[in-house]
């Protein structure tokens, strides 16, 4: 329950983006807080260190239980604090930050899936569905060349760990119906709840390297855009449409990453 009432009352603030810093008490106090998705570049047990999506470089100053289990190359989702008069080194681009609550948000499937074949596997079908993946302030987002960040509304009732999501491609049909350039890629979503009635949020980052490799090699360069195919449903009666509802972003690789 103590999970469910984070994402909560942190809903409204993640809205406005992956990465949010605020002031906690006017403008001439020093202690800011932010909520960001954050990638784990290093953890030696005594701290953890992160890199945000626009290049900063996060340093822990205090232990955190959630963090404990976390690797290079996971991801996390967290909300902390730092002083921006002691904490910032500018010309690093380093901040030392206190975690207030954290979740790791990735090691999310990707499967490859022959449409012809597979397609009615239960294993690759939702048995819930999703509010939304974007709105006027989110949409999903590249953190690296590889790596999808998907905000997710849904519904649930008391454990968010309970509800499971996973992304599609069809290796035998890669673009979609309707898009004449991009991957398509299909959202997931298991729960093993049942009366869910609150709206929930969660990021989620997917690696679709492959899915991208696989793109390449049959249309010979990488996709232009991406489409994420959703199992839309705004009521909180459970049912998963038969149909899906795309949402796309541009694609661009970088290779100085």
């Amino acid at each position: 329950m103590k999970q469910m009432k984070f994402f909560l009352v942190t809903l409204m603030v993640v809205l406005m983006g992956v990465s949010v810093t605020s002031c906690l008490k006017g403008d001439e106090n020093n202690t800011w807080q932010g909520y960001n998705v954050v990638k784990v570049t290093d953890n030696m047990i005594a701290y953890v260190t992160f890199q945000t999506i626009d290049g900063y470089k996060l340093v822990t100053k205090n232990a955190v239980s959630e963090l404990s289990g976390v690797n290079e190359g996971d991801f996390v989702y967290m909300v902390y604090t730092y002083d921006s008069k002691t904490d910032v080194d500018p010309n690093s681009k380093t901040i030392n930050i206190t975690v207030n609550a954290a979740q790791k948000i990735s090691d999310n499937i990707v499967y490859p899936v022959e449409m012809n074949k597979d397609e009615e596997s239960d294993e690759y079908k939702s048995n819930k569905p999703v509010i939304a993946i974007s709105d006027e302030y989110l949409k999903p987002q590249m953190f690296d060349n590889y790596n999808v960040i998907i905000p997710i509304q849904y519904y649930a009732k008391e454990s968010l760990d309970k509800h499971k999501f996973s992304l599609v491609y069809y290796t035998d049909k890669l673009k979609g119906k309707d898009e004449k350039e991009g991957l398509t890629l299909y959202l997931r979503h298991k729960s093993e709840e049942t009366g869910e009635a609150l709206t929930a949020f969660s990021y989620r980052t997917f690696n679709i390297r492959e899915a991208l490799s696989a793109y390449k090699i049959k249309y010979g360069s990488l996709p232009a855009n991406i489409f994420i195919q959703i199992q839309k449903n705004s009521l909180s009666n459970g049912e998963v449409p038969t149909t899906t509802t795309p949402v796309s972003f541009e694609y661009k690789y970088n290779d100085k990453l």
